[in-house]
C-alpha cells in the first residue's frame, strides 16, 4: 500500500504493482481478507499495527516524529533505500532489515550527446553535409542557431549542450569558440582552421581532419562513450530490477508462514526490458507498460494475451519482435 498524494512514495507502489505479477497497489490502508498474502507498507508511517499478514515496511530516511526505529521494531520485515539506514538499523537491534537499491525510470534517461552549431550553415565551407550526418546517429541531438538567435537565446543553448561543434572546413573564427569555451563547454572543430591551433594542446577541445567525416564520427562517438561511462554506474537500477529484488524476501517470509507466491509459468522472467535495443531518444514509456502486461500475462501462463500486448507495439517498436519470438 502506498499513498495516494502524486509523490515519490506513490510512483514506488506503482511501480511495484506493475513490475511484480502477483502485486496489487492498494492506497493507504492493508487489504484485508481476500487473496493477500503479505501487507507492504510504502513508506513505514503508514503502518498502524498488525494486519494478520506478515507485514513488511519501506523505510526511506530517519524521521523520529514518525516512529522509525519503534517501526521497524513492530514490522516483521523492513526493506531500505539507502544502505546508510540498513545499517544504523542493524545497529539498533533489528535484524530483519535489508537494503534494496532504488530503481528510477531508467529507459526514460538515457544519454544523448547534445552539439551545437552556432552560425549559418548556408555556405558549402559551413559544413551543413557533416551536421546532416551527425543529425541520423540515434545518440546524437544537433542544436543549430542559423544565426538567428537574440544573445540571450545564445547563451542558453551553450548551457543546453554538451559540446560545441565546429562543422566548417574554412573560418576566421570562429566566434562560437571562443563563446563556447568561456561558458565552460568543451568544443569538437576541426584541425588546422581559424584560431583552434592557437590554444593548443588541451583537452577541452577535441579536434578531428577538416570535412573528413569518419574523423569526425569517430570523435563524435568517443564523446559519447565518455558520457555513458556516467551511465554504467546506475545501468542495474532499473524498476525490474527493484522489483525483482523485492520478489526474494517477499516469497521468503511467506514460506517461512507456510505460504508461498503463486508459481511463474515457463518463459516468465524479470527484466525483459532489458533484453531489447532501444535507441536513445525514442519515449519507452508505452513500450515499458506493454511489456509489465504481458509479463504479468507470462506469469500466470496467458501467452496469448501476452503475444497480443506485445504484438500491438511492433509498429512503433520493431524491437518487440524479439520477446514475440522468445514467447512459448
Amino acid at each position: 500500500m502506498a499513498p495516494t498524494d502524486g509523490w515519490v512514495l506513490e510512483r514506488l507502489g506503482g511501480r511495484l504493482g506493475c513490475k511484480l505479477p502477483y502485486a496489487a497497489l492498494v492506497p493507504w490502508a492493508a487489504q484485508r481478507g481476500g487473496e493477500a498474502r503479505l501487507a507492504y507498507y510504502v513508506n513505514y508511517a503508514l503502518y498502524q499495527g498488525p494486519s494478520g499478514l506478515p507485514d513488511v515496511g519501506f523505510f526511506t530516511h530517519l524521521d523520529e516524529s514518525h516512529e522509525f526505529l519503534e517501526r521497524a521494531r513492530r514490522l516483521d520485515y523492513c526493506v531500505c533505500m539507502s544502505r546508510v539506514y540498513a545499517d544504523w538499523l542493524r545497529e539498533h537491534g533489528v535484524a530483519t532489515v535489508c537494503h534494496i537499491p532504488m530503481g528510477f525510470d531508467y529507459y526514460r534517461y538515457r544519454s544523448r550527446l547534445v552539439l551545437g552549431v552556432v552560425g549559418r550553415l548556408d555556405h558549402p565551407r559551413k559544413g551543413a553535409h557533416l551536421v546532416n550526418e551527425l543529425r541520423k546517429l540515434p545518440f546524437v541531438e544537433v542544436l543549430t542557431t542559423e544565426g538567428r538567435f537574440a544573445e540571450d537565446e545564445l547563451r542558453d543553448l551553450y548551457q543546453r549542450i554538451d559540446y560545441v561543434l565546429i562543422p566548417a572546413t574554412v573560418e576566421g573564427g570562429p566566434m562560437s569558440l571562443l563563446e563556447g569555451l568561456a561558458m565552460g563547454k568543451p568544443v569538437i572543430a576541426p584541425d588546422g582552421v581559424g584560431m583552434v591551433a592557437e590554444f593548443g594542446e588541451t583537452p577541452h577541445i577535441r579536434t578531428y581532419a577538416a570535412g573528413d567525416l569518419d574523423a569526425l564520427l569517430a570523435v563524435v562517438k568517443a564523446c559519447h562513450q565518455a558520457k555513458c561511462e556516467r551511465t554504467r554506474l546506475v545501468q542495474d537500477r532499473t524498476w525490474d530490477r527493484w522489483a525483482e529484488d523485492h520478489h526474494r524476501p517477499f516469497r521468503r517470509l511467506l514460506r517461512e508462514r507456510g505460504c508461498d507466491l503463486p508459481e511463474p509459468a515457463a518463459g516468465f522472467r524479470f527484466g525483459m526490458m532489458t533484453e531489447l535495443e532501444l535507441e536513445p531518444g525514442n519515449d519507452a514509456g508505452p513500450l515499458e507498460a506493454a511489456v509489465d502486461r504481458a509479463a504479468r500475462d507470462l506469469y500466470y501462463g496467458r501467452y496469448g494475451a501476452a503475444r497480443s500486448g506485445l504484438q500491438e507495439m511492433r509498429g512503433r517498436y520493431p524491437c518487440v519482435r524479439k520477446l514475440l519470438e522468445s514467447i512459448l
